[in-house]
């Protein structure tokens, strides 16, 4: 035998060796998954703890550190699986031709000195054909863990193990660009913190950012899903798979912002930092720099300002105007390099323009109350009334009219006809006019709203309740004419509202559908209140101090002295 021959490598049992330094060694191993200070990775078949992720091999034979040409072989790579109650440690280190493996097995036995351990090896099949040998003895065991080939069975292979290997991660107990999910269904907020990279020394205060990343909704377009106790996202648009969560970015960055400033942990601060944060954003100095900056009232942005001021513009669509406003107005702020405060000013807008909407609300109570009365025979309680006396005051319907105006001094009462039906469009308000051409009723509000453009705007309406074949008009039955406040209240809850995009293009966005189109739909649109209607919104806003000194441009130059709803009780 030469002296430079190769021997294959020795198989050794715990006998060999030291017993005392073996268990010693063996006993680490376990404490080492007791106390899961190595990475637990939950497999399909088997759990796996990476105790080491080593490192990605730097040298100048890169080729063979590479497996099928796409993994990369990690160097320094411990790993612990389970086989039933045994367990196998797998072992990578760089050697002077490229790199080796060892293999520990550890059945569960009351002696020791039972396992056995597979010397360095470079040849990998070599050594993995060595370990089978090994354990085919067991015959009453499921040999399907070891189908899959030394690489996909140790892990080396998965996702986690090669982008610890891309970060330079070693010994770390959580890779970096991965978002775990213990429970495989929903990750908790601790995960979320790990994830995004917390530090329990220095973010006590601000550990708001982390419960506002795991709440804040998805992109429409993203679908989220649980794998191996790991979250991944797909974008259904281009059915692309990431690792990385779509606001990971914008919180991450959040994050470093807030480290550096230090906002108080209160309310007001934590909404004058975000509002702050989004602006900046947008004017930063390299918009400031050019001239150019973006748009401030976007639907992204009215969305994160609804998250920053806690609204749900869904149920509230109404305050879509409110934020716009207050995108204008710290807008101005950031710009101006002012500082963003006095945030309970928008606050109270909104509540003032909920008490709006609550008061119309009441009104179109009150009016359908009216209505439903009006609409039945005042002297019959029975059949919906069709004609108005001027001198009784009182609505009948055909039958009762005639029986009691048939004699006497009611024979000269003059009538008018007044058909009870109810706006077709809004089916709220008592209808004015009968379209001969859509051959619908509507109200008043209805019936401008849907012939003002196109070929409706020549169809010819019949008024109704005003026809009197002596006067034409019949002021006491103005009453049931409606109130109005169903117009206003259908446009103030209006999914669709109008935005302006970076062309200076009219945009209209749907609210609940989160649909987006450019020619304007045929429903009715989102309109702020007029301020001549309960003072509108310039009136709950020109009291506070903040509009006062930085008026908004979009309100009106007049403002009303005595708001007071347009709407009889």
């Amino acid at each position: 035998m030469e002296m430079y021959e190769e021997r294959p490598p020795e198989i050794f049992t715990g006998g060999y060796f030291d017993q005392a330094n073996i268990v010693n060694q063996t006993e680490g191993l376990q404490d080492f998954r007791r106390r899961q200070e190595g990475h637990l990775i939950i497999a399909d078949d088997r759990p796996l703890l990476v105790m080491s992720f080593g490192l990605k091999y730097q040298g100048p034979n890169p080729s063979k550190y590479k497996i099928e040409g796409k993994y990369d072989i990690p160097v320094g790579f411990k790993v612990i699986i389970k086989w039933e109650d045994d367990e196998i440690v797998f072992m990578t280190r760089q050697a002077t031709f490229g790199p080796e493996f060892q293999i520990v097995y550890l059945p569960q036995s009351p002696t020791p000195e039972d396992f056995t351990v597979f010397e360095w090896n470079a040849n990998i099949a070599e050594i993995w054909d060595q370990f089978l040998t090994v354990i085919e003895g067991k015959e009453d065991r499921d040999m399907r863990l070891f189908n899959q080939g030394p690489w996909r069975t140790f892990g080396v292979t998965r996702d986690e193990v090669q982008m610890a290997l891309k970060q330079g991660t070693d010994q770390k107990t959580i890779v970096d660009g991965i978002l775990y999910c213990a429970d495989g269904i929903e990750p908790d907020l601790q995960e979320h913190m790990r994830y995004l990279g917390v530090d329990p020394a220095t973010d006590e205060n601000i550990l708001w950012i982390f419960t506002a990343f795991k709440e804040e909704p998805l992109p429409p377009w993203f679908s989220q899903y649980v794998k191996d106790g790991m979250v991944y996202w797909v974008d259904e648009r281009t059915t692309e798979a990431t690792w990385k969560h779509p606001h990971y970015d914008k919180f991450r960055k959040m994050l470093q912002v807030a480290r550096n400033q230090k906002p108080v942990p209160h309310w007001k601060s934590i909404m004058e930092f975000r509002i702050e944060f989004l602006l900046s954003n947008i004017f930063t100095w390299e918009a400031e720099a050019s001239g150019e900056f973006p748009l401030v009232e976007t639907v992204d942005n009215v969305i994160e300002m609804a998250r920053i001021f806690g609204v749900d513009i869904k149920n509230e669509p109404y305050l879509v105007h409110v934020l716009k406003r207050a995108l204008r107005h710290y807008g101005n702020c950031v710009k101006e390099k002012r500082k963003v405060k006095d945030v309970e000013d928008f606050r109270n807008l909104m509540h003032r323009y909920r008490d709006l909407v609550s008061q119309y609300e009441q009104a179109m109570s009150i009016e359908e109350k009216r209505v439903a009365k009006m609409k039945i025979c005042v002297q019959c309680d029975e059949r919906d009334a069709v004609l108005f006396c001027d001198q009784c005051k009182d609505f009948f319907c055909q039958g009762c009219f005639d029986r009691l105006h048939s004699r006497g001094r009611r024979q000269n009462h003059r009538r008018t006809w007044v058909e009870m039906g109810m706006c077709a469009e809004c089916v709220e308000s008592i209808a004015l006019f009968h379209c001969v051409q859509c051959a619908d009723l509507y109200c008043r509000d209805c019936f401008q709203e849907w012939h003002v453009r196109g070929g409706r705007r020549n169809h010819i309406p019949i008024i109704l309740r005003s026809f009197n074949s002596q006067t034409h008009q019949l002021p006491e039955a103005t009453p049931a004419m409606g109130t109005g406040a169903a117009q206003i209240l259908a446009k103030a809850r209006s999914p669709w509202v109008e935005f302006i995009d970076e062309n200076n293009v009219k945009l209209y966005y749907n609210i609940l559908t989160t649909e987006s189109r450019r020619d304007k739909p045929l429903a009715v649109m989102n309109e702020p209140i007029e301020d001549n209607k309960g003072g509108g919104m310039s009136a709950g806003w020109s009291g506070t101090w903040g509009a006062n000194m930085f008026p908004d441009p979009l309100d009106s130059r007049t403002q009303p002295t005595a708001p007071q709803m347009e709407t009889a009780f």
